[in-house]
């Protein structure tokens, strides 16, 4: 029976990490996660043996972090280490797999145990085709994609928790000099309903407000694709969504001004309805959209904002 470990620095990235381990039918399952975690009702129901608390663990550097998942995945003889697809965990799982000479995937969207073998699916060739990799060799390291699974309800059992501690500095190679908080605004966006997203359509930061305007009143949250955020920095990074960034499945997406590269279309390929509002016809998103809208956004978003606000409309 395979030992699983899961890396979380927040609930909703545990819950979603104990999905991926039932879907392989593992038994096994311990978590690392940073000691204001604690929620004892909420742990117990996950089915996990054993959760380690680390004081600290959003300060401590990734390279840090590698000795106490080394240590922990000798001592409890983990088969497989799991934790979301963010940077710090792409390279805290490389680190570690170097010196454990071990597998590492990144960007996985699924995980199955197929005849003994583990299988996982991970984008490739930036996000145009999928391929399917059997892992070979244990233990084995992987970042997975959330996308908003949940795990099944099951019974409070017993549950050990077992308090790392916090480094100490002493034996930090990196020092952090000072942590300063980002302020994150709106919900999260793999859970939201409906998205209205941003792209190079936009020809100054000041006229996002008219997506502002129409995503409050279709109830919807703001993204963006990566320039916006990586190149210009007219939004933060948490709202990029793409092969890089957030990979989401609302009801519906409103992609304005975007012209839809594969890189793009691969965060939110799993969209129930995709529309697009771009005017130039050519634009690879056209072939993707559900509904297409070849007019300048400058005259359509207005247009349409004016519509709802005239019909008192608000989509929850």
């Amino acid at each position: 029976m395979m030992t699983v470990l899961i890396l979380a620095g927040e609930l909703d990235e545990l819950l979603e990490l104990r999905t991926v381990a039932d879907q392989i039918g593992a038994q096994d399952v311990e978590a690392l996660v940073p000691d204001a975690l604690v929620d004892g009702d909420t742990l117990s129901s996950l089915g996990l043996k054993r959760v380690y608390l680390l004081e600290g663990f959003e300060e401590t550097p990734p390279e840090e972090l590698v000795k106490i998942v080394i240590d922990l995945v000798k001592k409890r003889g983990h088969g497989l280490v799991v934790g979301p697809s963010k940077k710090i965990y792409r390279e805290l799982f490389a680190r570690t797999a170097q010196n454990l000479s071990s597998p590492c995937l990144t960007d996985c969207t699924s995980l199955e145990s197929v005849e003994g073998s583990l299988v996982a699916e991970r984008p490739f060739l930036g996000g145009g085709y999928v391929e399917r990799l059997a892992i070979k060799r244990l233990p084995a390291l992987l970042t997975i994609q959330l996308m908003g699974r949940r795990p099944q309800t099951r019974e409070k059992g017993s549950l050990e928790m077992v308090r790392l501690g916090r480094l100490s500095t002493e034996d930090l190679r990196l020092r952090r000099v000072a942590v300063e908080k980002v302020e994150r605004r709106g919900a999260d966006l793999a859970k939201a309903r409906v998205v209205v997203s941003v792209g190079r359509g936009f020809k100054r930061r000041e006229d996002l407000k008219m997506a502002e305007d129409l995503a409050q009143l279709l109830g919807a949250e703001l993204a963006c694709s990566r320039p916006i955020a990586s190149d210009l920095g007219w939004m933060p990074e948490e709202k990029h969504v793409g092969l890089s960034g957030k990979w989401i499945s609302p009801q519906l997406y409103i992609a304005i001004g975007i012209s839809g590269q594969v890189q793009h279309m691969v965060g939110v390929r799993n969209s129930r309805i995709i529309v697009a509002v771009n005017n130039d016809t050519s634009a690879p998103i056209h072939r993707e959209a559900d509904y297409s809208v070849p007019l300048d956004l400058y005259q359509f978003i207005p247009a349409l904002i004016k519509v709802l606000r005239e019909r008192g409309a608000r989509v929850a």
